[in-house]
């Protein structure tokens, strides 16, 4: 005996279950038939603290159901083409679909299963091969969009030459030359490549397949196996037979939805290089686990007092991009490590000692290495090593300065300075800066 008041599905493609308390399993088309049943009675929709009733039951069933999407590929490529068919949109579609399913809260990934195709127009154990590259290439493109999904629960399907979708364009194509003797070939009872020899002797056949239907066959068909927990608080009468004893406040509902925990998530950090102190500032943003662009300002600019005898002035800035090393990088480790940079800039500067200086523009480029070492039990704050190797030209005015404060007297003759060797230097404190963002998905 039941009771049960559907809730209406979310999805035109999913298959609700309701779970009587009897303990079987009704489409929902069933179970709402069932309400005007002598073993089931109806009763409005209403929250379940309302409920007051002789005898209650509740328990959680699960309601399953599939999403899936189809990405096609070139001829003889395995990699996946955004620019080829439909497959930017499809993947922009199935990533925003995914994503505000499992941001839920509730609704978990059973499995992950992906079906990977080629066409039957090469030799069978290439297109054996072929298929399994592009459904490791799928594969590759789900664990980097989906890295909060277990891994073990995503499998491969690798078929070779997609001759079921072959033979259903055959029959369901009245237009394809030689029908009839495709269709005969298609039930006959030889291999792979004895059939595809023949296909290739009906040409018109063939080419028309080629220009109309064949891209479906090079393929990887993804299906996202999902779950909801469904809370069902119903009504058992005393005895078998029984009218069930009804209340309002019957329904199958989700469960509350947890509130999704929060985490930090590093957007930047903020350094300063010791060997100049206080006088320059970087900034470090993190692109994924692997990757970070930066850039570094110095503003030296020091005149003492003593008659203008020596000075120190200097504007600079760089920017660099950076991979950073590592097996299995997690979010966690983002901006430490050892690191290898690509950077350029260039700057003004003046520097005069004793009343002799030097004055000019310049710009540089190279490479450097990194190792980048947090501090302390929570790792706040990270010293950083760094030297760079590169090339640097320079415009030079040298310049004398006769008496104090007195008139520069410029070299009319200008340097230029060409170098290769060490370009940069630093000892860094780096400081990480962190958003608050909350966990895809929340509690499972």
């Amino acid at each position: 005996m039941c009771f049960f008041v559907a809730v209406q599905a979310s999805m035109a493609t999913e298959a609700d279950t309701v779970i009587c308390a009897g303990g079987e399993a009704l489409p929902e088309a069933d179970a709402r038939k069932s309400l005007t049943d002598a073993s089931c009675a109806e009763a409005p929709e209403t929250v379940a603290d309302t409920l007051s009733v002789k005898d209650s039951s509740m328990r959680t069933v699960t309601r399953t159901f599939k999403k899936e999407y189809s990405i096609f590929f070139r001829i003889n490529r395995w990699n996946i083409d955004t620019a080829f068919m439909d497959n930017g949109a499809t993947i922009r579609r199935m990533n925003k679909e995914i994503d505000s399913l499992l941001s839920d809260g509730t609704i978990t990934a059973d499995s992950i299963d992906i079906e990977s195709a080629a066409s039957p127009d090469g030799g069978n154990a290439f297109n054996i091969w072929l298929s399994k590259k592009r459904g490791l290439s799928t594969l590759d493109m789900l664990r980097r969009h989906y890295p909060d999904i277990d891994p073990e629960i995503m499998f491969i399907d690798p078929m070779g030459e997609d001759w079921s979708t072959f033979r259903k364009v055959v029959y369901e194509d009245e237009n394809i030359p030689s029908r009839d003797e495709l269709i005969a070939l298609m039930e006959s009872d030889m291999d792979n490549d004895a059939k595809e020899k023949e296909l290739r002797r009906m040409n018109t056949a063939f080419r028309y397949i080629l220009k109309h239907h064949i891209y479906l066959m090079r393929s990887s068909s993804v299906t996202f196996n999902v779950s909801e927990p469904m809370v069902m608080i119903g009504y058992v009468g005393r005895a078998p037979g029984d009218r069930l004893e009804t209340a309002p406040g019957t329904i199958l509902s989700r469960p509350a939805v947890p509130q999704r925990p929060e985490t930090k998530k590093m957007i930047l950090a903020a350094r300063t290089n010791l060997l100049v102190p206080a006088l320059n500032v970087g900034l470090e943003v993190p692109v994924g686990n692997r990757w970070s662009v930066g850039t570094d300002y110095y503003f030296p600019w020091i005149w003492p007092s003593e008659k203008n005898r020596w000075c120190m002035e200097m504007l600079s800035l760089n920017i660099e991009g950076r991979y950073w090393f590592g097996k299995d990088r997690k979010e966690e480790d983002r901006l430490t490590g050892h690191s290898v940079g690509v950077y350029a800039g260039g700057g003004y500067y003046d520097f005069e000692f004793d009343w002799k200086g030097r004055q000019g523009e310049y710009v540089t480029a190279g490479v450097d290495y990194k190792y980048a070492l947090p501090l302390g039990r929570k790792k706040r704050v990270r010293m950083e090593f760094l030297l760079g190797i590169g090339y640097l030209h320079s415009w030079v005015r040298p310049y004398e300065v006769p008496v104090e404060y007195g008139p520069l007297i410029r070299n009319p003759q200008e340097l230029r300075v060409n170098w290769f060797g060490p370009t940069k230097m630093a000892v860094s404190i780096s400081v990480p800066i962190y958003a608050k963002t909350k966990i895809k998905g929340g509690e499972r």
